[in-house]
C-alpha cells in the first residue's frame, strides 16, 4: 500500500475533517504556520495528545462517534484520540489510517484494569505516510497524565515509529503483534471489536461506565 491512495486522505463519517470543529482544531494547533508538513503533523500530534484529556470513564462510545465529536467532548481514550489525529492528518493532506493492537504493560490503575477485564488492552493508534514512508504515531497520554504517573511523554518522531509509551523508568508498553488496520472504518465495526475484547466498555447508553459504577458492581459481586 502506498501513501498516494486517495481514499487515505478522504473525509469519511468517522474522519469528518470537513466539519468546522475539526478544521478549527487543526488551525488552532498552528499546523498551517508550520515550516514543513512534518512539523505541521507534529503540532497536530501534540495538540491531540495534550488538549484532549485522556479518560476511559464516562466518555462517548457509540455508533455516531466521529472526530468532530471528540473535539466537542475534548476527552477520550486511545480510540478517540487516534480518530481525531487521523482526521487531522487527512485534513493536512497526509495519508493516514486507524490501527489497533493488543498490548500489555499499559499505564493503568485498578479501576482501569477492572474496566478492561485484565492486563491485556486493545490499544488504538495511527499509521501515517510522511516523507515517503509509513510511520506509526500514538498521541494518547497527555503531558499532565504522564507527570502524574511519573513517566516520559511520548514524542512524535517524523522519521520512525513512536508508539511505545513508557510505563516506568525502564519499562514500556508491549505490543503483541496483532496489528489490524482500518482505512475506512465504520463505528459499528469498531464497537464490536471493542465489545469482543472489553465487554464492560460498551454500554446501551453510548458511554463507557463511570469508575463509581464499576466500583459498585465489583462490591456487589
Amino acid at each position: 500500500m502506498t501513501g498516494h491512495n486517495p481514499a487515505l486522505t478522504a473525509d469519511t463519517p468517522v474522519f469528518d475533517y470537513d466539519n468546522p470543529a475539526v478544521a478549527r482544531f487543526v488551525n488552532d494547533a498552528g499546523c498551517y504556520q508550520a515550516p514543513s508538513i512534518a512539523k505541521a503533523v507534529e503540532r497536530l500530534h501534540d495538540a491531540v495528545r495534550d488538549t484532549i484529556d485522556y479518560n476511559v470513564f464516562n466518555v462517548s462510545l457509540h455508533p455516531d462517534l466521529r472526530a468532530s465529536g471528540v473535539v466537542a467532548e475534548a476527552s477520550g481514550f486511545c480510540l478517540h484520540k487516534s480518530i481525531l489525529f487521523v482526521a487531522g492528518c487527512r485534513k493536512l493532506g497526509v495519508p493516514a489510517m486507524l490501527c489497533s493492537d493488543v498490548v500489555t504493560n499499559h499505564v493503568a490503575d485498578a479501576a482501569m484494569l477492572e474496566l478492561v477485564g485484565g492486563e491485556e488492552f486493545l490499544h488504538w493508534y495511527a499509521r501515517i505516510y510522511l516523507n515517503g514512508r509509513w510511520i506509526k504515531a500514538a498521541p494518547i497520554f497527555n503531558a499532565l497524565l504522564c507527570a502524574l504517573y511519573n513517566v516520559d511523554v511520548l514524542r512524535f518522531n517524523p522519521n520512525g515509529d513512536s508508539i511505545e509509551q513508557s510505563n516506568g523508568a525502564s519499562t514500556k508498553m508491549l505490543y503483541r503483534g496483532e496489528q489490524r488496520s482500518y482505512p475506512e472504518p465504520e463505528m459499528v465495526e469498531l464497537l464490536q471489536i471493542i465489545q469482543d475484547k472489553h465487554p464492560k466498555m460498551v454500554t446501551d447508553h453510548g458511554r463507557t461506565p463511570t469508575s463509581m459504577a464499576l466500583s459498585a458492581a465489583a462490591m456487589a459481586r
